[in-house]
């Protein structure tokens, strides 16, 4: 049964590009159909379902689906928005623009672009639980379990740390390395990394979380679809756990690709391991 409840802008500036400093290979494994209409803000597995925040104002939603694992869905398979059997959702109010999401505690927590708000919602009956405040525009969000706290994106080059009860400001971090990291946006926390989107280009960086160095990047260029529209740009990371792959996609894409890589060694489990 289709189940969607309701809860009570675009500025393009190109970033020079960077030299591609310590670059990952990867491995599509799979790929999985995609709504076109969906502007992805966030991705996140949960309990073996898919949750997206879809954004623009007038049309910002999150929707869930089960994701299967394995490598490829069958050619033909109907995406996300076209099927009714087991997707679930909430739109939001029109005067809130769907940014990133994340979960803490089985809670799904939502941003919001210029309201100001974080909304924590129930991710079973899709219910407003709360509303958190907040200065400024929220991009990304992902919860890092190593210091309890939230990071979370601005579209600017720092990281925010905030509290899980409150989300009130406890620091920020700023990212370095050798390129510009302006505009920031979807974040995939995971372990003493951050995965970070950044608006308007193709690469997936990987930042130590405790330092805010970018110790490495992914090019997707080669995933990204010709022919769509220029806001059409690589966003959504969720990591699966059940093989050890990630998930990306882009807005308003066609389709979802699962991806293997192998994150780098960061330098403290460098020095232990030779110390060993």
């Amino acid at each position: 049964m289709y189940r969607l409840h309701t809860l009570i802008a675009l500025v393009v500036v190109a970033l020079p590009l960077r030299a591609a400093a310590n670059t990952l290979p990867y491995d599509v494994v799979g790929h999985y159909p995609h709504s076109t209409a969906l502007f992805t803000q966030g991705l996140e597995l949960f309990h073996g379902q898919l949750f997206e925040s879809s954004g623009l104002y007038g049309h910002s939603k999150v929707i869930a689906r089960p994701f299967p694992e394995g490598s490829t869905a069958p050619e033909g398979s109907t995406p996300p928005e076209e099927s009714t059997e087991t997707l679930r959702g909430v739109t939001l109010d029109k005067s809130l623009f769907a940014e990133g999401l994340t979960f803490h505690r089985g809670r799904l927590y939502l941003l919001t672009w210029r309201a100001g708000q974080l909304l924590e919602i129930d991710p079973e009956r899709f219910a407003l639980l709360r509303r958190h405040a907040y200065k400024g525009q929220g991009w990304g969000i992902c919860y890092h379990s190593r210091r309890d706290l939230f990071a979370m994106s601005n579209g600017s080059d720092e990281i925010q740390w905030r509290r899980t009860s409150d989300f009130s400001l406890v620091d920020t971090l700023t990212i370095t390395g050798a390129g510009n990291y302006q505009r920031l946006n979807e974040l995939e926390c995971h372990g003493d990394y951050i995965l970070a989107n950044q608006w308007k280009q193709p690469y997936l960086l990987v930042i130590d979380a405790r330092s805010g160095e970018v110790v490495s990047q992914l090019d997707l260029s080669a995933l990204i679809p010709e022919g769509l529209h220029q806001e059409a740009v690589l966003n959504g990371i969720a990591y699966d756990a059940r093989d050890d792959t990630w998930l990306v996609t882009g807005k308003l894409w066609p389709k979802i690709y699962r991806i293997r890589f192998t994150l780098p060694v960061l330098e403290t489990a460098k020095s232990a391991a030779k110390a060993g």
